[in-house]
């Protein structure tokens, strides 16, 4: 492995994801809840966003497009990502994002002036799988970056919830280092060899109960995904309070979790649990034993240069926008969080959705009722579960984004593995099956309704893929009559939604 890559795996590249938590709404409506200020307050200028490790770039050039006031900076180490990311912003037409390759190391060591200062700055992925010195180096570059009142979001794998895989993980490496396999085959030699562990009763696996469920999940898993995840020189679950300390290096303050729902702890804890917890003072404690409770194996931090907390009569989390994305069909709908699963009855959540019908709604105006705990509550919990979208009030320009999701259905036509679409009128993404972008791209080229399934068929038998239906392919005069399902389905009831979030004009 070559020196640059100080250890981390480059073996497949990064995956072509989208986090919903690093979009700039998302971070902003977090930190509100919990009471302080935003970047946008006080700003001087454009705000500008940083990601630091911004790998294949689509996330941040989605993100890019649905916000296109502000200016965003992508970095990696990776040639490979960075080639990419620039080619789709150049054939998204995407003026207000660029990519730079550049080291960590290097940055902390000598910041260069034409990068300047950001409001936000978001690194996914990283933080617990790179060695002590280059943690050290992106709290540097988080120094130099950040001005006073700007946003940092950090996520990494968090102790003690992984203490259970670090066996596998130590292995797993190892196994690496003596093969001359590929990482997805070296991971599945891994696999096999710890069910075989498992069949035979070894004492590892009553010392750790679930470890065997979480060996049989892997095989769910997308290899790029799990070489990403595992074979890395370097992998270091980290506790909330190791992380808090490293950051204020860069007098970075924690705000609240970008994870929604556990913003709402220790309240949502059982008893005992909630009270032994709400015991303990000190706040980075407190997240440590929180942590333990829930037996917490992934956090998404959110911290401050420059702490704001909000003055009483100010204006905040009340004048916050909420939009209906997806009413619960049924009479309860369940929604799961890193600490339980959690169901909302219909009288919790219906008035939400009538109130919403006719267009979104100001938290104030939701709270307007006697039990408005349960309300906010409730809100979010929908927005975890992707029933509601909570934002900023602001007018939105959906042009850039179409833009983006129009190169993006086009390269999947041509086989790119895309299948996320920039939703502006919610400042986030969407996720889309292959079938739907294809049908987007075909749109776009102006192909007639009546054509759509010849053109959708024909694009799949381009690329060599079959539709499935329950997990089958079929052809002939099945693959037929689920084609014309899926455009229909499509037309009627899918591209109504897609046109009210700005998708697809």
């Amino acid at each position: 492995m070559t020196d640059w890559t100080h250890g981390y795996n480059i073996e497949q590249g990064y995956t072509y994801g989208v986090y919903r938590e690093l979009a700039p709404d998302w971070m902003d409506v977090c930190a509100m809840l919990a009471g302080f200020a935003v970047p946008s307050e006080g700003a001087q200028g454009q705000l500008r966003y940083l990601e630091l490790g911004c790998g294949q770039g689509f996330g941040l050039a989605l993100i890019a497009s649905a916000y296109p006031q502000i200016e965003f900076v992508g970095v990696d180490f990776s040639p490979e990502h960075i080639a990419h990311a620039r080619g789709l912003a150049h054939a998204a037409g995407l003026d207000n994002v660029r990519f730079v390759e550049a080291d960590f190391l290097d940055l902390a060591r000598d910041w260069p002036p034409e990068l300047g200062r950001f409001d936000y700055a978001v690194l996914h992925g990283i933080y617990s799988w790179v060695p002590p010195e280059l943690r050290h180096a992106i709290v540097g570059c988080l120094g130099h970056a950040l001005v006073s009142g700007g946003l940092a979001y950090v996520s990494y794998n968090s102790m003690p919830g992984w203490a259970a895989m670090q066996p596998f993980q130590h292995i797993a490496a190892r196994l690496q280092t003596k093969s001359a396999l590929p990482g997805a085959q070296v991971l599945n030699q891994a696999v096999s060899l710890f069910q075989r562990l498992k069949t035979g009763k070894a004492a590892l696996f009553d010392a750790l109960p679930g470890l065997g469920s979480r060996i049989d999940a892997l095989q769910e898993l997308s290899p790029a995904y799990l070489v990403q995840e595992y074979l890395h020189d370097n992998w270091h679950p980290l506790w909330f309070s190791e992380v808090a300390g490293e950051m204020r290096g860069a007098k970075l303050d924690f705000v609240a979790s970008a994870t929604l729902p556990e913003n709402l702890l220790p309240a949502m804890l059982a008893e005992p649990m909630r009270t032994t917890v709400g015991e303990i003072a000190d706040p980075m404690a407190q997240q440590d034993v929180i942590d333990c409770a829930i037996n917490q194996s992934f956090r998404r931090d959110l911290l401050a240069r420059g702490r704001r907390r909000r003055f009483a009569a100010a204006p905040g989390a009340a004048d916050l926008i909420v939009e209906a994305l997806a009413r619960p069909a049924g009479d309860t709908v369940a929604i799961k969080t890193s600490f339980g699963e959690f169901t909302l009855k219909e009288q919790i959540y219906g008035p939400v959705f009538d109130a919403l019908q006719d267009g979104p709604r100001r938290i104030a105006e939701l709270l307007a009722r006697d039990d408005h705990a349960n309300v906010l509550q409730g809100l979010i919990l929908l927005a975890h579960g992707g029933h509601v979208a909570i934002l900023k009030e602001g007018v939105r320009d959906f042009a850039p984004a179409q833009r983006f999701n129009r190169a993006c259905a086009g390269a999947v036509l041509t086989g790119a593995p895309y299948s996320y679409v920039a939703a502006p009128a919610i400042g986030s993404a969407l996720a889309l099956r292959d079938v739907d972008l294809m049908l987007i791209g075909l749109r776009d080229e102006g192909v007639a309704r009546d054509a759509l399934v010849p053109r959708l068929l024909e694009s799949l038998d381009r690329l060599g893929r079959r539709l499935l239906r329950d997990g089958r392919p079929v052809e002939g005069d099945e693959a037929q009559r689920l084609a014309t399902e899926l455009v229909d389905d499509v037309i009627a009831n899918r591209l109504p939604a897609w046109q009210r979030l700005g998708v697809v004009s």
